[in-house]
């Protein structure tokens, strides 16, 4: 890091300055692994040889703000031209006064100038307290709102009241944001330890259901069965029990912890705890629509593929990738899915199958999102009682009616996700036939019917009915065609 500022300083033909988060993390007694420069001259000209000098590469962040990154192994430093005509001015026009601290670059290895603070960041730091640059802060950069919530988690900061007020009264504003700037944020967020709180914060300040307004309906919708809050209430306790899982995998689900933490990071790699959290938030998100009186009931038909659509088009706005919508929409359109297989008394092989021939990767995520969506009706304490029983026996496959609805749901959901990874035969059986040995041994041509064949032998495996490849053809020669195609 000493090696480098000295490197920008010597290259630096105009005043040049540290700024930032590397002043913060120095305040807070903390490593400082990335470095932040101001430079009042060419920021491009200057990252350009400071790449060069140090070897590293030199990459665009953003040409129209004339952000640009040095990346080294282990380190890297963006250098980005002044906004404003001083560094005064600069700092003004940053996010919070923790990150408007700047230090001038002097001539000479290591030499720094004092400490420029025009928003008592330095204060703040050792206050601990998030608090916003200036009065236009959240208008000029809306984002920030967001940010703010995730800085506070990942520095262990308060939120000062002043800077939480002007976010309840800017929180519109966040619709204005770039789908992309969004997401990255969100995801951020989203991806912190315990995050039911950083949402349960952000529902405080009306910013969640700014950015998803479909949500603020379910404020006020069901309140007769969840309670103040409505259908918004059960989704944050349900958001706080899947972090509760998430958190406890190892005594909830014996065994399948690393499984399951594999399956995830295969699944969506460092988003996929984001992405659960995301699938909870938005799996009841159609009920306000679907709520209908039957039979003195309220009832919420459809709410689940209706759900899907709407976060398939939330998630466009904000710039999700293709993957990341259909996973998150898989969730939300199949989460009654384990329930339903729930109110029968015997989980079947055949019904295991299917469910994760239908869900295919998506299965297992499906599942934890579901444990939590059910295990939001279990107060506390009688939840952290069930654990142990859950833990001791998750349910076999053929499982028992015992101690209530919502405990059989949560031993069912473990017995199938013990199903996937310890009973691969029958979740996941390997196809003892290729669609070439099917077309050759039935004389048929390529087309859909091969794959419902397939389909229909992986069943047969998964059942037991097929126990080899001799049995295999046996097996498939019923399809053969009575006349040659």
């Amino acid at each position: 890091m000493k090696r480098l500022l000295d490197q920008a300083g010597r290259l630096a033909r105009a005043p040049l300055y540290v700024v930032g988060g590397a002043l913060r993390d120095s305040a807070l007694g903390r490593a400082v692994a990335d470095l932040d420069l101001a430079y009042a001259g060419d920021a491009e000209a200057l990252a350009r040889a400071l790449a060069s000098d140090s070897g590293g590469s030199l990459v665009v962040l953003d040409d129209a703000t004339r952000v640009y990154r040095v990346a080294l192994e282990g380190l890297q430093a963006d250098v980005a031209a002044l906004q404003g005509a001083t560094i005064e001015r600069d700092l003004e026009r940053r996010d919070f006064g923790v990150n408007a601290m700047a230090r001038p670059v002097l001539p000479g290895p290591g030499r720094l100038g004092p400490l420029i603070d025009p928003r008592g960041g330095l204060a703040d730091a050792r206050a601990r307290v998030l608090r916003a640059a200036g009065a236009s802060a959240f208008r000029e950069d809306p984002i920030r709102m967001l940010r703010a919530f995730r800085l506070s988690a990942q520095l262990g900061f308060g939120i000062d009241p002043g800077t939480l007020r002007m976010i309840r009264a800017e929180r519109r504003r966040i619709r204005a944001c770039a789908g992309e700037r969004v997401r990255t944020e969100l995801l951020a967020l989203l991806a912190v330890p315990a995050a039911h709180r950083l949402v349960r914060e952000l529902d405080q300040v009306r910013l969640l259901t700014a950015l998803f307004p479909e949500l603020e309906k379910s404020r006020a919708c069901a309140r007769g069965y969840y309670g103040r809050g409505g259908v918004l209430r059960h989704t944050l306790d349900a958001l706080e029990r899947l972090d509760l899982l998430l958190e406890r995998l190892a005594r909830v689900l014996p065994g399948l912890e690393e499984p399951i933490r594999r399956h995830l990071e295969a699944w969506s790699g460092p988003s996929a705890g984001a992405l659960l959290r995301l699938s909870v938030l938005l799996h009841d998100v159609a009920k306000p629509a679907t709520a209908r009186k039957i039979g003195g009931r309220l009832r919420f038909f459809g709410h689940d593929e209706r759900g899907a659509r709407l976060a398939e088009r939330e998630l466009a706005r904000l710039r999700f990738s293709r993957r990341e919508s259909d996973a998150v929409a898989a969730c939300v359109r199949h989460h009654l899915r384990p329930g339903n297989l729930a109110t029968n008394d015997r989980i079947t092989p055949k019904a295991v199958y299917r469910f994760f021939r239908d869900l295919r990767e998506d299965g297992v995520p499906l599942l934890l999102v579901c444990w939590a969506d059910h295990a939001s009706y279990l107060p506390a304490q009688k939840l952290r009682a069930s654990l142990g029983v859950l833990a001791r026996d998750p349910g076999p496959v053929p499982a028992d009616p015992d101690k209530g609805k919502t405990v059989r749901h949560l031993r069912v959901i473990a017995a199938l996700l013990k199903a996937y990874f310890t009973q691969a035969e029958v979740a996941r059986p390997q196809r003892m036939l290729n669609g070439h040995e099917v077309m050759k041994t039935l004389g048929i041509p390529p087309g859909p019917a091969v794959g419902r064949i397939l389909s229909r032998l992986s069943e047969a495996q998964a059942t037991g009915r097929v126990k080899d490849r001799e049995a295999a053809l046996k097996f498939i020669s019923r399809y053969k065609p009575k006349k040659p195609v």
